[in-house]
């Protein structure tokens, strides 16, 4: 019987890294994780053994040799936040392009059959010109993470066109989940529930009205998934809900659900933020055969619910 396919997952000790890492041991691949972090801390689920833990860097010659033999690279790998990228852009662009376009090389000098990509549709398309956003919308990113987001789905580009490297994108919404850490600022739904339960003020930059489109991590990793197989001539695909949320929204949707009183903090607005942000989903609908199968409300039901019971059953990590 031959060997099951390896899959090897750049931030596999992350939120979405470990979600995925257990999805493609469920699916029968071989796993293989690469990440500053290693393992991550605290990890007691039993599929956490059958991953190979790497520690390493994007871009180091130690993350170069993980990618032998693998079939398929998820890249999920990033140092940087959107709200953050914009105070050390030199930083941001070594640490993910430059790393990133080393690890193209070295994954194309192995011969890796696919690289699927995780961009960000929250951020390369910049100030909306029409909603909901399609892939072919300009791109105009206003903080130097959609900056280099965008720089590697274009060396991914250039990589595939010269035969070197096939790969797919998947330009994610605003990802969140029940084992999603609430403490950091990255995330609304999260940080939001975090502080809701805890009976704290939400704290909102501006005045909460910025349209959102929130998909949960199940059906991120649904999509990665199906991208790795995909035999189509696609290669950018929007990935979230299709639907926008304010803030404010969110905010109204956690009292309808919480009994103790949920208040709010308005903090001054961020050049960062762009004032509405939905994506169309129709081309992964019709080329991936992939949906959102996890409303909001149902979301928001497994969050509050994760929030209430204490710390998340996936452990903390680094990617």
């Amino acid at each position: 019987m031959p060997e099951p396919a390896l899959a090897v997952v750049l931030g596999g000790s992350g939120f979405l890294g470990q979600h995925l890492c257990r999805s493609l041991l469920a699916a029968g691949f071989r796993v293989r994780s690469v990440s500053r972090s290693g393992a991550p801390k605290g990890s007691g689920e039993p599929w956490s053994s059958q991953v190979e833990w790497v520690s390493a860097a994007l871009g180091t010659p130690e993350a170069a040799s993980a990618l032998r033999q693998a079939d398929s690279v998820f890249h999920l790998a990033c140092t940087t936040l959107p709200s953050t990228s914009n105070a050390d852009p030199g930083y941001d662009l070594e640490s993910n392009l430059l790393a990133t376009v080393r690890t193209l090389e070295a994954a194309a000098a192995v011969g890796v059959r696919r690289l699927v990509f995780v961009s960000s549709g929250g951020t390369v398309y910049g100030p909306a010109r029409q909603v909901p956003i399609a892939e072919s919308h300009p791109t105009d990113p206003i903080c130097s993470y959609g900056i280099h987001k965008l720089a590697i789905e274009k060396y991914l580009h250039v990589f595939r066109v010269s035969n070197r490297l096939d790969s797919v994108v998947l330009r994610v919404a605003n990802m969140y989940g029940e084992s999603q850490d609430c403490s950091r600022p990255l995330g609304a739904i999260a940080h939001f529930t975090g502080r809701a339960v805890k009976g704290q003020p939400i704290e909102i930059w501006g005045d909460g009205r910025t349209l959102r489109d929130y998909v949960h991590v199940d059906d991120v990793v649904g999509a990665l998934v199906r991208a790795a197989a995909y035999a189509g001539k696609e290669r950018v695909f929007n990935i979230g809900s299709g639907r926008g949320v304010s803030l404010l929204q969110l905010v109204e949707m956690l009292r309808d659900r919480i009994s103790t009183p949920v208040t709010v903090k308005h903090l001054p607005g961020r050049d960062c933020d762009v004032a509405e942000n939905v994506l169309d989903i129709g081309r992964a609908r019709r080329e991936l055969a992939w949906s959102p199968a996890v409303t909001l409300e149902m979301g928001l039901e497994r969050m509050i619910g994760a929030a209430t019971a204490g710390p998340p059953p996936l452990a903390a990590g680094s990617a």
